[in-house]
């Protein structure tokens, strides 16, 4: 009795919620199905190993995800808006990552992908504060619907070269999410739109008080600053952004610990009418040491992606893509990548679809004088896709 006296508070607490809106949407995406990856390497005395690992979690065409939106009508042009949305683990339904894997983690890398609040003007755009994605993150994601979670997409995916070596080709792994952030998103002038984005390193103590972002703190701290200009002309949409990163990975209180500057670029451009989407994507990022200047990784790639509504409900896809990934001036490893999708989804209705898809990236990497490592994964997903 007690448990449905609860039950009943709360359903009207959040219904009284719901009312006091001019509209809130509960919506979602849910990728389950089978997913299949083989990770083959050759070491520097020419050993090789073969890993793999299959099951039924899902997940390789879009994130799963649950969230809440809402608008509420200020009168005059102007609305507060808000959006909250926490990744979940398809195959056990648990909460999830963001997807930032890269280190530094830290504030990155959360069960929650979007927690803001902001304000809407017709005319001027929205400011939102909070937890969101970055502007950069469209462009480096690209248009075209294919398995943005799978190996081959050369910009996107998280892959790694050998075992040890950080060769990660994901441009933008420090700037997908932005915490404690504030971000500007423009309205449409004459089908140009402008996007700044802005994070604090949210310092509460510091080693060194002249450089606040050596902070005396256990974890990570990191800043954001972004600006992005979209502009759509017909079925063309170009796109173009810089983006910068610092970060902090301390060591432990009261010691200090290397604070990198990433910089990232990229441009993207969009073609969509008749079924058809045509994405080309390049982009690159560098990350120094932000004290001695000194190279710690630098990153650049580029991608095509195509695909093509054949019916109404089958729509096959295909991206290509080459990368370089260069580590340490010290300890230099480079790696030369290239990778690529194939699939197709099937729509069952507006909401499901059923997909199928293929991906293959390579890295041959030279270390120091040796240039017989190789790094090759390849990966299966099959799966079904709702959204609600």
């Amino acid at each position: 009795m007690k448990k449905s006296l609860l039950a009943l508070a709360v359903t009207g607490a959040f219904a009284g919620a719901a009312q006091a809106q001019s509209s809130v949407t509960v919506y979602g995406v849910y990728d389950g199905g089978y997913a299949y990856t083989n990770k083959e390497e050759t070491a520097v005395n020419g050993t090789r190993t073969n890993n793999s690992v299959s099951g039924f979690q899902g997940g390789q065409q879009a994130s799963s995800r649950l969230g809440f939106r809402g608008t509420e009508d200020l009168g005059k042009g102007l609305s507060a808006v808000f959006n909250l949305e926490f990744g979940i683990t398809p195959g056990n339904g648990s909460l999830g990552t963001d997807g930032a894997t890269s280190a530094p983690v830290g504030q990155q890398s959360t069960h929650v992908r979007t927690s803001v609040v902001g304000l809407s003007s017709k005319g001027f755009g929205t400011v939102t504060v909070g937890r969101q994605l970055t502007a950069m993150h469209t462009i480096i994601a690209g248009a075209v619907n294919t398995a943005n979670n799978m190996a081959g997409d050369i910009t996107y995916s998280d892959v790694t070269g050998t075992s040890g070596n950080t060769t990660a080709l994901r441009i933008h792994s420090l700037a997908t999410r932005m915490s404690n952030s504030v971000a500007y998103r423009s309205d449409s002038f004459s089908g140009l739109r402008v996007n700044l984005d802005y994070s604090g390193d949210n310092v509460t103590g510091a080693v060194n008080p002249a450089s606040p972002t050596n902070a005396a703190l256990t974890g990570v701290q990191i800043g954001n600053m972004g600006a992005t200009l979209d502009y759509t002309y017909g079925p063309f949409r170009a796109m173009a952004g810089t983006h910068t990163v610092k970060s902090n990975t301390n060591v432990g209180t009261g010691t200090a610990g290397t604070v990198t500057k990433t910089n990232i670029q990229a441009v993207g451009v969009v073609y969509s009418a008749s079924g058809l989407v045509a994405n080309a994507t390049w982009a690159q990022n560098k990350t120094d040491n932000d004290s001695s200047g000194a190279r710690i990784s630098s990153v650049n790639a580029w991608k095509l992606g195509v695909s093509y509504a054949v019916t109404p409900q089958i729509t096959p896809f295909i991206q290509y893509g080459q990368g370089v990934a260069k580590l340490t001036t010290a300890s230099p490893t480079n790696s030369e990548n290239d990778g690529y999708q194939v699939g197709a989804t099937y729509a069952l209705s507006k909401r499901s679809s059923l997909y199928a898809a293929y991906g293959n990236q390579t890295a041959k990497i030279t270390q120091g004088a040796s240039t017989n490592l190789k790094s090759e994964i390849k990966e299966i997903g099959i799966g079904l896709v709702h959204t609600f």
